[in-house]
């Protein structure tokens, strides 16, 4: 097969795996920012205007607005 036909095929396989990373980016910044959240006291979580029982709210928005961004061509 030539290489100009093999192109598309590879680009299409580059895109699948560039958006493949991005989506485990994704999850793994989520995951880093839960961890992060759950470690602080009720205090700091009010400091920035938030209660303990908003976060898990706040994290699906998070994800769901990183997900929708990494899916964008």
């Amino acid at each position: 097969m030539e290489l100009r036909m093999q192109l598309p095929l590879i680009e299409s396989l580059m895109r699948v795996f560039a958006s493949g990373l991005a989506r485990l980016a994704a999850r793994r910044r989520a995951r880093r920012q839960a961890l992060q959240l759950a470690a602080m006291s009720e205090h700091e979580l009010l400091d920035l205007g938030i209660g303990r029982s908003e976060v898990p709210a706040l994290l699906r928005a998070a994800t769901q607005a990183g997900t929708d961004h990494s899916t964008r061509g």
